[in-house]
């Protein structure tokens, strides 16, 4: 039986290091670790913020009167703040799907593929 699952492709061990001296590759690969923690914790915060605020727009407090609506079994209430909240997790998919578009336009404009005419760093 075959599964299939989205994750990040497999990155050769010296792909990050790309271009920069043997040396300091050490520090390039810590440099690129870190700065993709960061963007992971910005990226969320930004897009939790999107969400909570579109929700709390539509209706204040919607995941706390979403729970007392079931308990209380009002189905009215249940829906509407379930609307509320499917508002702000679209809005916040939405955010990020553009986030993406907008990084795969600045990476196909400044990434070069033809060589920059520089030795080969790896072996300075």
């Amino acid at each position: 039986m075959r599964t299939f699952s989205i994750r990040p492709a497999p990155r050769r061990k010296d792909e990050s290091s790309l271009g920069v001296r043997a040396k300091d590759s050490g520090i390039a690969s810590a440099l690129l670790n870190a700065s993709q923690q960061i963007g992971v914790a910005l990226g969320l915060a930004i897009l939790s913020t999107v969400s909570v605020s579109l929700a709390q727009r539509q209706m204040p407090d919607a995941l706390n009167t979403l729970e007392h609506a079931r308990a209380a079994g009002d189905q009215h209430l249940v829906t509407l703040a379930s609307d509320a909240l499917v508002l702000g997790y679209g809005a916040a998919l939405a955010t990020g799907a553009a986030a993406i578009l907008i990084a795969a336009l600045i990476a196909g404009t400044l990434i070069s593929t033809t060589p920059s005419g520089r030795a080969d760093a790896s072996t300075e």
